[in-house]
């Protein structure tokens, strides 16, 4: 009850306060995506950390429900590594400020590379069947990339996605994602070149279909409304508006009224 009441304004601490931020950092509690409806605290993550496990994973957003839904930590829960969930306006702000708490850096789940391959999965093994070989996806990310070249950055591989087929994340050295719309919103901030890179998941069967055709004809439109498809559907996930809604309409109603007749 006491954190409801006057979390918000303690955490202001962090961002101003860097004399007392040890102290507050103490008494902050967060949800988490291992108890989305219940406050931890830091120092509970650090020990329930993974071996080997370095980093405090966050994600910033509205709420915890929907951050607990969003694509970019599929393979974090998958792994078992516990999400924080920052739902503050503030959060963005004094993550600036504080970037490690006992050691630990705070590592944001939207942005940049995150190595999730020393860490296993909680469900058995793969088979070599059942996984892609990333030489078949080589087709497919040129051709994506020349797609939505005036859109994203880059086109890459995801070690993030488990369910999900495509995602954005921020460049390492770009804006926050969620940072970049409280920006928007409050200051009317308008970035001159923070382009998005778009994660695929190689193992989802829609980026599999995609892969065959692209080996096929990799200039084709069917190729190039997927990607657009792909891209917008990724900007949706995050809360982004669609930047064409008339041409995303009628792509998606193409491709169903194909899937139909098929």
């Amino acid at each position: 009850t006491f954190w409801y009441q006057f979390g918000m304004v303690l955490k202001e601490g962090l961002y101003d306060a860097a004399e007392h931020r040890d102290d507050i950092f103490k008494v902050c509690r967060f949800f988490s995506t291992d108890a989305p409806r219940k406050l931890t605290s830091l120092d509970d993550y650090i020990a329930r950390m993974k071996d080997g496990q370095d980093e405090i994973y966050y994600i910033t957003g509205e709420n915890a429900e929907s951050l607990q839904k969003s694509p970019q930590i599929e393979g974090f829960k998958a792994r078992g590594l516990e999400v924080l969930l920052f739902t503050d306006t503030v959060d963005s702000f004094w993550l600036q400020m504080a970037d490690e708490y006992k050691g630990k850096k705070f590592t944001s789940v939207t942005k940049g590379s995150v190595d999730l391959g020393k860490f296993g999965k909680k469900d058995a093994p793969e088979t070599a069947e059942e996984k892609t070989d990333e030489a078949d996806m080589t087709a497919l990310l040129a051709a994506l990339s020349t797609a939505l070249k005036k859109e994203v950055k880059q086109v890459r591989l995801s070690n993030r996605l488990t369910d999900s087929p495509v995602c954005l994340i921020a460049d390492e050295s770009g804006v926050d994602m969620h940072m970049e719309r409280v920006l928007k919103i409050q200051q009317k901030y308008e970035p001159v070149a923070n382009k998005k890179i778009l994660e695929i998941n190689a193992d989802h069967a829609l980026i599999r279909k995609m892969a065959d055709m692209a080996k096929g004809d990799a200039e084709s439109e069917d190729i190039k409304d997927a990607a657009r498809l792909l891209y917008d559907q990724a900007c949706i996930i995050q809360g982004e508006p669609v930047e064409d809604p008339s041409s995303f309409v009628r792509r998606m109603a193409d491709f169903m009224q194909r899937g139909l007749a098929a």
